[in-house]
């Protein structure tokens, strides 16, 4: 069986187009389309990761924060133990200053120093010597009993007190008022002695004086300045400026007088 001579002048591919068509090259494919950049969008994520996964050990920079945070509460430990300490050193101080301000206070009281209380216990009158002139006054004899009323203190009268009687508001007589150091709590009888003024004399005081019956009451009034320093122990005080004022009730001026009523009253002078 003899071939089959394709026509001269022709090919397969003239006789059929399918072929011909399959033989020709095929042009490439078209490039994929590019698609936009994505838009990057922050969004939270809830992981749930199972129990039993969970680590308890943390990782090395977690454990170092923790440390952290926990480092401070050992640190206020630490600081809280001084400042404590300095608390009850506060409150330790604060108690021995206010023992130290009550012992002052006691011994402010205890110490102060009190004037001293005067009382009169005898007054008489005598009459003066022969003398040529017509109106010799009389001198008196006043009898005092002075008390100390201090607990932790002497009393030193200095020298140069100064004693004035008076009857209705006139001076009829003066005198000193002496030296003397008296102890704690002590009390003292002492007698001043007044000459009397160049003044007349009043005639009541006179017929007291001569009327030996005479139950005529005599008001009068003594006054006493004078100058104290107070002793403490080895020490004493500054000088101190006293005066004392008596109004007391004589029965009367001759012998066996009587103080019928009497008030005095000392004070110190600032």
């Amino acid at each position: 069986m003899e071939g089959r001579v394709p026509p001269a002048g022709g090919d397969e591919t003239n006789a059929n187009p399918q072929v011909a068509a399959r033989l020709q090259p095929q042009p490439p494919p078209p490039p994929p389309p590019v698609r936009p950049p994505l838009a990057f969008h922050a969004e939270t994520y809830v992981i749930q990761v199972p129990k039993d996964q969970i680590y308890r050990i943390p990782p090395p920079e977690n454990a170092i924060i923790a440390e952290r945070y926990r480092t401070p509460s050992m640190q206020k430990k630490k600081a809280s133990r001084p400042c404590s300490f300095c608390l009850l050193a506060i409150g330790v101080i604060l108690i021995i200053l206010a023992l130290i301000g009550i012992v002052i206070t006691a011994l402010s009281f205890a110490f102060i120093p009190r004037a001293p209380t005067f009382s009169v216990v005898q007054v008489i009158a005598k009459n003066p010597k022969s003398s040529p002139h017509k109106h010799s006054q009389p001198a008196y004899d006043i009898s005092l009993r002075v008390n100390n009323p201090n607990d932790f203190m002497g009393i030193y009268y200095r020298t140069g007190g100064v004693a004035i009687l008076s009857f209705k508001g006139k001076k009829i007589a003066k005198g000193k008022f002496p030296r003397l150091y008296q102890d704690l709590k002590k009390s003292t009888k002492i007698k001043v002695v007044l000459k009397g003024s160049s003044a007349t004399l009043p005639n009541q005081i006179e017929k007291s004086m001569k009327d030996k019956k005479s139950k005529l009451p005599i008001l009068l009034s003594l006054n006493v300045k004078f100058q104290v320093k107070m002793k403490l122990g080895t020490m004493k005080t500054w000088i101190i400026d006293s005066q004392v004022a008596c109004t007391f009730k004589v029965s009367k001026l001759g012998v066996g007088s009587r103080i019928l009523w009497q008030k005095c009253q000392t004070e110190f002078e600032s």
